[in-house]
């Protein structure tokens, strides 16, 4: 199996449901959404340009970071194992990826290499009654006793993030909260955002080349309070909670998961 291939973190196998850090935020904010995709499996996301670069940009980042071979090989074998599609450019893949990774890589990875703690670690915890929180996180800085969760993530912008989404946030507050339940103090959490370039082209009015904004790195650090960890484990058990109740009463799925459909299969 290709190193890029994506593989779930498991959970125990009597693990009546395993959440995913990466997809929470949808309970939180979507939750008709997250019931359908990650319960259901329905309207399941398979591949774009912009997730295939990401996923080799963070491979790059992570065999760097634990002294392990880029095999440009098997990113071509990756590459290759996806069909063309609207979405999809197997050229686009191969013009940005190598230039993204570099700038990740050296720009961050390398300088801050003697703080890595963990690379793509596997991380799980149970909520309670069987229903467990499971991903692997992109990075672990510092210490046991002052940690920091770092993830990647790429992007096809002229616009500069300039704070950490909800989303994201909610994301790396879950992997935070997984991490304590494992022993870790985890204090901050951070995204380095790694973009494009951005050809301006020709003006279609004047002749003369337009603007052109080439990869840049950002980096955005957070601290993690008190009141964060408490939300987040507010949350996590409201989902506890929630689908245990949807088991129990499949009858009202449709209003606990706001979603009217459900009615038609109940």
């Amino acid at each position: 199996m290709n190193k890029l291939d994506y593989v779930s973190t498991p959970a125990p196998e009597d693990a009546l449901y395993k959440i995913s850090p990466s997809s929470f935020a949808s309970f939180i904010n979507r939750p008709w959404q997250w019931h359908r995709q990650q319960i259901l499996k329905l309207d399941q996301f398979e591949y774009n340009t912009s997730s295939v670069i990401g996923t080799i940009v963070h491979y790059c980042a992570e065999q760097v970071a634990k002294d392990e071979e880029v095999d440009q090989e098997e990113i071509e074998n990756y590459i290759l194992s996806f069909e063309n599609k609207e979405n999809f450019s197997q050229d686009e893949v191969r013009l940005h990826w190598y230039q993204m990774a570099s700038l990740l890589i050296n720009d961050y990875v390398l300088p801050e290499k003697n703080t890595i703690l963990a690379a793509e670690k596997q991380c799980c915890a149970e909520i309670g009654n069987k229903i467990y929180v499971a991903g692997t996180s992109d990075v672990i800085q510092g210490t046991e006793q002052d940690a920091m969760i770092v993830d990647y993530k790429t992007y096809n912008s002229k616009t500069e993030p300039k704070s950490i989404s909800g989303d994201y946030k909610q994301q790396l507050l879950v992997y935070c909260w997984i991490l304590m339940k494992m022993g870790y103090n985890v204090t901050r959490i951070r995204l380095v955002y790694v973009s494009r370039n951005i050809d301006g082209g020709i003006s279609e009015k004047t002749g003369k080349p337009l603007k052109s904004y080439p990869p840049k790195l950002t980096v955005l650090t957070e601290t993690v309070t008190e009141d964060d960890m408490a939300f987040i484990d507010s949350m996590l058990n409201l989902a506890k909670d929630t689908l245990l109740v949807s088991d129990k009463h499949p009858e009202l799925r449709h209003i606990m998961w706001h979603d009217p459909r459900l009615l038609e299969n109940s």
